[in-house]
């Protein structure tokens, strides 16, 4: 905070307090404001939820205004002045925007609420009915019988949902019948449980889940290999729990890091069989998908499942061969050195194996000349985090070709895993793409037990112990990875073009991991003396090669457009000595129109260009306010088209590289960190969005 905004806060902290006091005195325009009681609402399709207004009263408001991101998800219906009503049409997200005009108060203000609709599932206490689809043995896995408790059933019968033909024309088509009858049915155990087979099922035999100790614990069925991407499922079946009291019941998909639900009985009775039944459109593209049930209720119950019957009621999402669409890199080759993408080599969910499955690896080569690993390089990663901590001696250390400094007086130092960082630079090296190095040094993801002595949790180490532990791990990182760059290809430096040496320093209090940098040397505001021995150390290994001019150190930082001079400022103290930093990478997690907006974009890359060292925007992704793929398109082009301006216009004699490389931050939605149609791509690499065709547009700007 800046000395003026500083002022300005006191200054408003005094006046209320002056107001307080005063009692009867009027109420200032900032003493009021409008708040929803609800940041966010989760609604099922064709249901309204009424959300009030607080934070001031009936009589102070002369107009309000309430709309809607996505009208085909969720509309919006004024109830009076203080209150507003959310009716839910389809799933998907929305936003509710409200805008108020106060009495006696020239701004608008604004509210906004989020959204989230759910699609609607039929579920209903069932019995046996003569209606039940036909038997279909199969082979399946061995069986494990067992003697269970009787069967009781409800005494009334309710019809049997048949899918029919879609508008469409489609025919409805059978894709899982599962029965029971011959073993479990590619059923398997998820978290803790045990499948088997077991008598006294809904009809004949079925599946007994036992074993849980966790409420998402349940039985799975994997069907990555065989559901039609883009297509919608009906899925009906049978559970029975066994908890003794009425529970929640569920069926869900997982698919990557996402759990959307097909069915949910809320109150499902003890010793009863229950219908589950619902619909899913499953995603366009993806890694791997489940089908799962589980009982949310109780953690520990037990419960039989049977007549899992899943029906495709659609065609399949059109989609495109990704081999036909026009490459990034290419389109700019003429104009960024780099363009390059995030990516995993091990990962998770929609994440996983980016760097080893054949269809990601042949996008990112038609698409990218270079990578960053999202998480595999941080620190966090390379020394265990918090539960993998490994501690070696300090002569294996150095038999590992580990770089120990003089100063380093203890006795251990932590093993360092290098496995993912080796298989990437092997990717690299196999496929002609080069290499963003992130990150070496990042208070937010660096295990807390680095900063304490002995390397044992608790007291903090001092500042003589964490310099060398500073020079060990920074020395070590850019030797292992240069050593590895010669093995591979017999040149040093001939993968790994830039380091981020130091992360988000700028935001250091942000949610820093405790202890962190700050407890250990206290904060240094914009001269931190460690973050400039670690570009030191960093730059001297790279002068040890003769790299200093071929691979570039650089400082990375987000909402960079509101901190552009303090990262000028603090650039300029690790270069006060000596240039040892080289570049400034604009992280460039956006959110438009107006975070940031185009102009302030603008200004922020002209300040770095002007420092005379090399930019890069390092992790690109784009949301907006209406969550619309159009409004995203519009904001995406902009932004490159902004970029593309300053590299080709820029003063080369005050920065003769400019703007050396673009790297998108992440292959598709489904994988980012982010919630809202942030990429290029939706679901997968061959669903490419309106947003992708404007990047590429972007590079005619002139």
């Amino acid at each position: 905070m800046t000395h003026k905004s500083m002022r300005k806060v006191m200054a408003a902290i005094l006046s209320a307090a002056m107001l307080f006091q005063m009692g009867t005195a009027p109420a200032t325009q900032a003493a009021v404001k409008v708040k929803l009681a609800k940041k966010s609402i989760v609604l099922t399709e064709k249901k309204s939820k009424t959300v009030k207004v607080t934070g001031v009263k009936k009589a102070k408001i002369k107009k309000v205004k309430w709309s809607t991101s996505r009208k085909k998800i969720a509309t919006v219906k004024a109830k009076g002045k203080t209150a507003v009503k959310v009716t839910a049409k389809k799933a998907g997200n929305a936003k509710v925007t409200g805008k108020f005009t106060l009495k006696g108060v020239k701004k608008v203000q604004k509210v906004t609420l989020k959204v989230r609709v759910k699609k609607a599932s039929k579920a209903n206490n069932a019995t046996k009915t003569p209606g039940m689809p036909s038997r279909q043995p199969a082979a399946t896995a061995a069986v494990s019988p067992s003697a269970l408790p009787a069967t009781t059933t409800p005494s009334t019968n309710p019809a049997t949902t048949t899918p029919t033909k879609n508008p469409d024309g489609f025919e409805p088509v059978l894709f899982k019948n599962a029965t029971f009858e011959n073993g479990t049915d590619d059923f398997v155990s998820r978290g803790s449980s045990k499948v088997s087979q077991a008598d006294n099922g809904y009809e004949g035999k079925c599946l007994y889940v036992s074993g849980r100790t966790d409420t998402w614990n349940g039985a799975a069925i994997d069907v990555t290999s065989t559901i039609v991407p883009g297509a919608k499922y009906h899925v009906t079946a049978y559970m029975k729990q066994m908890s003794g009291a009425a529970a929640e019941i569920k069926c869900s998909a997982q698919t990557g890091s996402d759990y959307p639900a097909i069915a949910t009985v809320t109150d499902a009775p003890s010793g009863e069989w229950v219908k589950l039944e619902g619909e899913i459109e499953v995603a366009s593209s993806f890694s791997d998908y489940l089908i799962y049930f589980e009982i949310p209720g109780s953690a520990k119950a037990d419960f039989y499942l049977d007549s899992v019957v899943i029906t495709q009621v659609s065609k399949g999402k059109d989609v495109v061969d990704p081999n036909t669409l026009a490459s990034i890199k290419d389109t700019y080759k003429n104009i960024f050195q780099y363009m390059g993408t995030c990516a995993n080599y091990y990962g998770y969910g929609a994440k996983k194996d980016q760097l080893r499955k054949d269809d990601t690896i042949n996008f990112i080569k038609k698409q990218f000349n270079s990578i960053t690993l999202e998480n595999e390089m941080k620190p966090d990663t390379v020394l265990g985090g918090s539960y993998n901590k490994k501690l070696i001696s300090v002569d294996e250390a150095r038999k590992l070709g580990y770089s120990i400094p003089d100063n380093y007086k203890e006795d251990k130092v932590p093993q360092l895993d290098l496995g993912a960082v080796d298989a990437t630079l092997e990717f690299c090296a196999e496929n002609n793409v080069k290499m963003r190095a992130h990150t070496l040094m990042w208070h937010q993801q660096t295990p807390s037990w680095f900063f304490t002595e002995d390397y044992n949790g608790k007291n903090v180490a001092t500042t003589e112990v964490m310099d060398a532990r500073l020079e060990f791990f920074v020395r070590t990182m850019l030797n292992h990875v240069m050593d590895k760059e010669k093995e591979l290809t017999g040149k040093e430096g001939s993968l790994v073009y830039a380091w981020d040496v130091t992360n988000e320093y700028v935001h250091r209090t942000n949610e820093p991991t405790s202890p962190s940098w700050m407890d250990v040397y206290g904060d240094m505001d914009l001269e931190p003396v460690y973050v400039k021995k670690a570009f030191t150390f960093a730059y001297e290994e790279l002068e040890n090669r003769g790299l200093q001019d071929q691979v570039t150190l650089f400082y990375n930082d987000y909402d960079e457009y509101n901190c552009a001079d303090k990262i000028v400022e603090l650039v300029n103290y690790i270069n006060s000595d000596k240039k040892v930093c080289g570049g400034i990478g604009m992280q460039s997690h956006l959110t438009g129109p107006e975070n940031p907006t185009i102009d302030l974009y603008a200004e922020t890359l002209d300040k770095f260009l002007a420092t005379g060292l090399e930019v890069q925007v390092t992790e690109l992704d784009a949301e907006v306010e209406s969550n619309d793929l159009e409004d995203q398109a519009a904001y995406m082009k902009s932004i490159m088209e902004t970029i593309v301006t300053k590299q080709l216009n820029r003063d080369k004699t005050v920065n003769p590289k400019g703007i050396t490389g673009v790297t998108i931050w992440g292959l598709y939605d489904t994988c980012s960190w982010r919630k809202n149609i942030p990429l290029l791509f939706a679901s997968g690499i061959n669903d490419p969005k309106p947003s992708f065709y404007a990047f590429l547009e972007a590079a005619k700007a002139k």
